[in-house]
């Protein structure tokens, strides 16, 4: 039994550790990036556009290491949450981190680059948009509320559900400026969709780290006696008892 005990307490410090040292090297590596790369104006240029040009290795680093983090996180979290909107939301977060592997991969075309002459790594790295970016906020908005619950999560509550609405609000304010540019609006205006896209890789790092933290620091043996956390809410007659 013991021995079991220090298999999920190892567990637990493994996960926990790959999930913040991934999200943080992303985070490290996005933040050199815009002093190595001054000569693109952050508020016109989408993060991915560091992978095109000097120092591009950088930005598929920092793409890698955050997919290592979500896939780690995700895996230490499989065995600690029940319920159906806890396996939705470890679902896109095994959903982002295809994703994030695709653009890593796959750099995007010129923006300037029509339709007809995109090439194959382009069309890929818009998948892996559509896979990345709505997986990583879906996931940390289900997966927040879920862990807000658990006194495991308590030192975290609050910065963890703050950062999960601020994903899914990054990312639904950089589709709405994309709409816009596209539709001609905002051109001649300041530059508001490369913020929106920095805003929402930030909140992304930033939630694996925080939700990752509680696996690290109390990976013992009352953090592995603690009960499980399920998604709804039992009568009182139904609750599972402590044993």
């Amino acid at each position: 039994m013991q021995d079991r005990s220090q298999k999920r307490i190892e567990y637990s410090r493994l996960t926990g550790s790959i999930a913040f040292a991934g999200a943080s090297t992303a985070l490290a590596s996005f933040a050199l990036l815009h002093v190595l790369r001054s000569d693109l104006d952050p508020g016109w240029h989408v993060a991915s556009e560091y992978a095109l040009g000097e120092f591009g290795w950088l930005m598929t680093l920092c793409f890698l290491s955050l997919a290592a983090g979500c896939a780690a996180l995700a895996a230490g979290l499989f065995p600690r949450v029940r319920g159906i909107g806890a396996r939705i939301g470890l679902g896109l977060l095994a959903l982002a981190t295809v994703g994030l592997v695709l653009a890593a991969l796959n750099p995007m075309d010129l923006l300037a680059t029509r339709p007809e002459a995109a090439t194959l790594s382009g069309r890929l790295h818009e998948l892996a948009g559509l896979l990345g970016v709505p997986g990583l906020a879906g996931a940390a908005l289900l997966l927040g509320l879920v862990l807000r619950g658990d006194p495991r999560w308590g030192g975290v509550r609050k910065p963890l559900v703050a950062l999960a609405h601020l994903n899914w609000i990054s990312m639904l304010l950089m589709y709405a400026i994309l709409a816009l540019l596209v539709a001609g609006f905002g051109r001649g205006g300041p530059g508001l969709i490369g913020w929106a896209n920095r805003l929402s890789i930030v909140a992304n790092c930033t939630w694996v780290m925080t939700a990752a933290w509680p696996l690290v620091r109390r990976a013992g043996r009352e953090f592995h006696g603690a009960r499980r956390i399920r998604w709804r809410t039992f009568p009182r007659s139904e609750a599972p008892r402590a044993k």
